[in-house]
């Protein structure tokens, strides 16, 4: 008996795939969870995997340029603002020390005084402003 000659069925290729089509690259985005489930019921309906709808709407769909919203004027001035930028720092120095003086359960150290002092300081130039 002689094997009739009928060409197998065409596999697709197994392995890595064509260096052309590596996805090499991350691309992330956060979502709230109603967004989620609006991507993943879209992705559903078009019968495509959640990653491959958002690259097929990223690559394809119409890109819409941002609403400018509200122009907003300032509310302090430029020196008042850089009283609040140096109060927020001075205010990060002494939360460190806070935590590490009670993580490590020492006394306070003498150099708070002076801490406390640049702090009132900026403080007094706030109310003064």
């Amino acid at each position: 008996m002689q094997k009739s000659k009928i060409p197998a069925k065409v596999r697709p290729a197994k392995g890595r795939p064509k260096a052309a089509r590596v996805k090499d690259h991350w691309i992330s985005f956060r979502v709230t969870a109603e967004e989620h489930f609006q991507l993943i019921d879209k992705a559903n309906r078009s019968g495509m995997g959640p990653g491959d709808y958002a690259r097929s709407r990223a690559l394809r769909g119409i890109a819409r340029a941002k609403k400018a919203g509200p122009s907003t004027t300032p509310v302090f001035g430029d020196a008042t603002r850089d009283v609040f930028h140096e109060l927020r720092r001075q205010g990060v120095n002494l939360n460190q020390i806070a935590h590490l003086c009670n993580r490590h359960q020492l006394p306070p150290l003498p150099q708070l005084g002076d801490l406390a002092t640049v702090i009132t300081a900026l403080w007094e130039r706030l109310l003064k402003s």
